[in-house]
């Protein structure tokens, strides 16, 4: 049985009598009438006064009691009480605050729990003084009910009134409010659509088409009414079918593409939730006819959008026409908006609102689609099917001139070039497990280099899953460009890319700088590079030319960062362009982030799963054999870590890489300073504890938390003032683009542009010398039920692993202990960090527990019954 308000499963029969049930159950109702107990009524009115040096409070009678403070700076909340009725009386029963250390304090006024009830006459006020003094010195934002009991005639008719205290402790005066959201999921809808002017994606879009009656199937989740007609059940069983089969040879082309289906139905049904209403477009130059449109998420992938998308706008004030138009650039928080027809200017002027409504592009599942559909026409099934060859592997042989000397004398490195360069896997995939910092581009190009001067008919492509990851690659690749034979690489990008990414290094051996010199790559071109590299969606356009030919030009396939690209996406270039006989090498680690899949339940029935992973958790080839050891004729796993001090990978190591890993980084005096400044030493983990609440733009998906935002504020400070810290060694990991948009707001204030800030995707494959994790996602009422159910992605194994080991010398986590605890992880991070004195900030050992949530719950619950029997006025 399974325990929703819980959030367990398998719980015992008598669970819902246990004291954590009860006391959850008490929470969520405490939730829900939290209004109605918050309210003045039967005549009883408590207002609160309070005052900071930054802002007062006069006779207020909210529910809840806001109010900003600095730092150690003492602000007392008085509460004044009054009987209004004309002629009852009432008594005060008590007026109480939990027990706690957060430093709220009450006054000594005699009407506590237990004392003797107060009679307060009508139309009089309460006498005492009620007050609660606040003082902290820790950042935050601290929450604080206080419940005033009351009863007219008798106990038996006793009500209460519960106000709840919240104190922001800032440096720097932050309104707290929900900001606005562009967002709304209305239909976007006119009489007339006018097409776009503008050249669209030539792809063909339209060979993998959804069939007929299996979208209404995958938008409800594999579920049909036992109304439905029976050819809709019978297509919904086939699917399901197809599902519990799972990834076998006979089932293998049905079972991806109906996946792939069921990802394409629930984005589309998701992107109707980024229609946007009433927003501006801002013309992007005098005379141009590009328009500029702000898109809050974007570099979250919410939505998830491309160059060469269309999208229709339609004017507010009419309901007759909408015109279609083209992504032609996409920034961080904004894209550009081309082709609309030249009826449009008639309905624009910067001060005219629109609606926007967003188009997946479906010629990236098509490429997919058609790679999966050819897997048995390439001879491919081999690869994705591995078995142990009926000959002995192909022995390697020692490499006597090594281009990177490390290489040659880190273990591992050369015994996975050695390798890789003899094929010993023959047509068996080869694996390389590279976890962070282990050298895993310099292990790949080094055997790059060795291909291509072992024979001069060797021709390597390479893939990856992003721009970021192929320009890594490359990057690395050109540090031999003195050794380069003229047209030895080709950095092959798509001319829909972001051209401002790529960095100049590589302009040189790119087909093209911007979109305007792009130029397309001919197969005679093609041919005359030894080394191609290119993203995985990019490669279908070398598929395309080259199956009109019947060939397959290259001999060494290597896939980069293979463990974020789903199966069918590294299908593309395996499929059409590496020959029968050829090599290929998977290389990433499956225990950093896996493929970006929308639909959850797509993810989990297979579409998450790199094939990396899978093999090498179902092929027998890839599994450690005697003594824990894996064959390196098939895989090999680099150990020694370059990048983070021992304190920093201890966690991970111990968590993730069952401790095999060793830290082999070059010492770095930071990684033993307080930051802080307040002792003589310190470690290179920390954690910052900040007693907080994360907060939402409107109804947009990303959450931010202020509290966090001025902790790292103060970090970023004290790294460059006082430890000379450059702009540059220092990153901001987050999991929410909206915390993104608020670090990077206060960084351009600074001139700041070159210290990074991103999510944990945008943070993959990279390292700086200082990593700060703002965690965001933070619940500090007291009776706050979902507190501990609010840790959304944080508890993902993967982005835990990926923010903490790309820093090198220190690494400084920023949450709230109260949330981040319930997981193992997080908490074992904070304990270490216990252990070693880097703890600071709120510490939860502070927090109220669970006997004085239940005291609080105790006294409510009763009144809760009685407003869910009766109702209260």
């Amino acid at each position: 049985m399974k325990c929703e308000l819980c959030s367990e499963s398998n719980v015992e029969p008598d669970h819902e009598i246990s004291e954590q049930h009860l006391k959850n159950k008490a929470l969520h109702d405490y939730s829900v009438h939290r209004k109605q107990l918050s309210g003045n009524r039967r005549g009883i009115t408590v207002k609160c006064s309070v005052r900071s040096s930054v802002i007062t409070i006069t006779d207020c009678v909210n529910h809840k009691i806001q109010i900003s403070t600095k730092p150690n700076e003492e602000i007392k909340f008085n509460f004044h009480v009054s009987n209004d009725n004309k002629k009852e009386c009432v008594f005060i029963n008590y007026i109480q605050i939990p027990p706690n250390k957060l430093n709220f304090v009450m006054n000594d006024h005699n009407l506590g729990y237990g004392c003797a009830a107060a009679c307060l006459k009508p139309r009089t006020p309460l006498k005492q003084d009620i007050f609660v003094k606040f003082k902290c010195a820790d950042i935050g934002q601290y929450n604080m009910p206080i419940i005033f009991s009351c009863y007219k005639d008798s106990k038996k008719d006793t009500f209460c009134i519960v106000r709840e205290m919240t104190v922001y402790v800032e440096r720097n005066l932050i309104i707290h409010e929900e900001e606005p959201s562009p967002y709304s999921n209305e239909e976007v809808m006119a009489d007339i659509l006018v097409k776009t002017t503008a050249q669209n994606n030539c792809d063909s879009e339209d060979e993998f088409r959804i069939p007929r009656h299996y979208k209404n199937v995958y938008a409800t989740g594999l579920k049909v009414s036992e109304t439905a007609p029976d050819h809709f059940k019978a297509v919904a069983q086939d699917i399901r079918d197809v599902f519990s089969t799972g990834i076998t040879k006979e089932n293998y082309i049905r079972f991806f593409h109906n996946l792939l289906w069921y990802e394409e139905t629930i984005v589309r049904i998701n992107l109707k939730k980024y229609n946007m209403s009433g927003v501006s477009l801002t013309r992007e130059f005098l005379g141009g006819d590009a328009l500029k449109l702000f898109v809050p998420g974007l570099a979250e992938k919410r939505p998830s959008l491309m160059l060469g998308d269309s999208l229709f706008v339609k004017p507010q004030k009419t309901d007759r026409f909408m015109f279609e138009g083209v992504i032609s650039d996409i920034y961080d928080s904004y894209i550009n908006i081309r082709g609309l027809d030249g009826k449009f200017w008639k309905f624009y002027s910067p001060l005219e609102k629109f609606d926007i409504r967003f188009f997946m592009s479906r010629w990236p599942l098509e490429r997919m689609h058609l790679a999966v559909d050819s897997i048995i026409r390439a001879g491919m099934e081999e690869r994705v099917f591995p078995e142990a060859p009926k000959k002995n592997a192909r022995k390697p042989e020692p490499i006597v001139n090594y281009y990177n000397l490390q290489v040659q004398e880190n273990p591992e490195q050369r015994l996975a070039v050695e390798h890789i360069v003899a094929g010993s896997s023959g047509t068996a995939p080869y694996l390389l497990h590279g976890p962070p910092g282990t050298g895993k581009t310099v292990t790949i190009v080094e055997a790059i280099l060795q291909i291509v001067h072992k024979n001069p008919k060797n021709r390597v492509m390479v893939c990856t899953d992003s721009n970021m990851a192929a320009d890594h690659v490359a990057t690395v690749l050109i540090r031999y460009a003195h050794l380069f034979p003229p047209n030895l690489l080709l950095r092959a990008s798509s001319k829909y890319r972001v051209w401002e990414t790529l960095p100049q290094s590589l302009v040189k051996y790119s087909n093209g700088s911007c979109y305007n010199s792009f130029e397309a790559v001919s197969i005679d071109e093609f041919m005359s590079y030894r080394i191609v590299i290119t993203t995985l969606s990019h490669a279908a356009k070398f598929v395309k030319q080259f199956g009109l030919r019947k060939q397959r030009p290259i001999t060494h396939l290597l896939i980069d960062e293979a463990a974020q690209a789903s199966e069918p996406a590294t299908l593309i270039p395996l499929c059409g362009l590496l020959d029968t006989t050829g090599s290929l090498v998977l290389a990433g680690d499956p225990l950093q982030l896996g493929p970006v899949v929308i639909s959850n339940n797509a993810r989990l029935l297979g579409l998450g799963l790199s094939l990396m992973e899978r093999l090498m958790q179902t092929c027998p080839l890839y599994s450690a054999g005697e003594n824990d050891k894996l064959d390196p004729n098939y895989t090999v796993m680099l150990r020694n870590n370059f990048r983070s001090d021992a304190d920093i990978l201890h966690i991970p190591n111990q968590l993730f890489y069952k401790g095999q890993l060793r830290a082999h980084a070059a010492e770095d005096k930071l990684s033993n300073k307080d930051i802080l400044g307040k002792k003589m030493e310190s470690r290179a983990i920390v954690f910052h504890g900040v007693l907080s609440q994360e907060q939402k733009m409107g109804k947009s998906p990303s959450f931010f938390n202020n509290m966090e935002l001025e902790i790292v504020q103060m970090y970023i400070t004290l790294l460059m003032k006082n430890h000379g810290v450059l702009p540059e060694d220092i990153g901001v990991v987050t999991p929410y683009i909206r915390q993104v948009y608020k670090i990077k707001t206060w960084l351009a204030t600074k001139n700041l542009k070159k210290l990074e800030v991103g999510t944990v995707e945008a943070f993959q494959g990279k390292e700086k010398r200082v990593i700060l994790v703002s965690t965001v996602r933070a619940s500090c009422g007291l009776l706050d039920h979902d507190a501990k159910f609010r840790l959304g992605f944080l508890v993902d194994d993967k982005r835990f692993n990926v923010a903490l080991t790309r820093a090198k010398a220190k690494a400084i986590i920023i949450g709230n202990p109260l949330c981040l605890e319930k997981d193992v992880k997080w908490r074992t991070y904070i304990e270490r960090c216990r252990e070693l004195g880097t703890y600071v900030g709120f510490d939860s050992r502070a927090a109220p527990d669970a006997a004085a949530q239940k005291d609080v719950l105790q006294r409510i619950t009763p009144m809760l019954n009685d407003l869910k029997l009766k109702g209260d006025v």
